[in-house]
């Protein structure tokens, strides 16, 4: 399981630096993370009866003010969450998929 040693807020880019148990250190910008939501409305995990995903706030591009974190909280020892803009707080985001998505180049790359 991947651990951050630490978690702190960036200015520029607006987001988070993570620094992991392995060495590594990233900036996580608000932006990329509410794009990676994992919840099941972000992800199209929605039932037949749900209404029309095109109408949902999530699948239109969101101005800037509904993209900030508002909020940032742990969950459990193993993830944190976000209160976005807009007022969605459901994505959990757990440290290894932070891990495995970090943006940086060396892992992107």
């Amino acid at each position: 399981m991947s651990t951050p040693k630490s978690i702190t807020l960036s200015e520029d880019p607006k987001g988070i630096v993570i620094a992991w148990d392995d060495g590594h250190s990233a900036i996580y910008p608000f932006s990329f993370l509410r794009k990676a939501c994992p919840c099941a409305v972000c992800k199209g995990e929605r039932l037949p009866f749900d209404p029309d995903p095109l109408a949902l706030p999530v699948y239109k591009p969101l101005p800037p003010n509904m993209t900030a974190a508002k909020d940032m909280f742990k969950i459990g020892r193993y993830a944190i969450g976000f209160k976005w803009g807009a007022g969605h707080d459901t994505g959990i985001y757990s440290f290894d998929y932070l891990r495995k998505m970090c943006p940086c180049s060396e892992c992107a790359g």
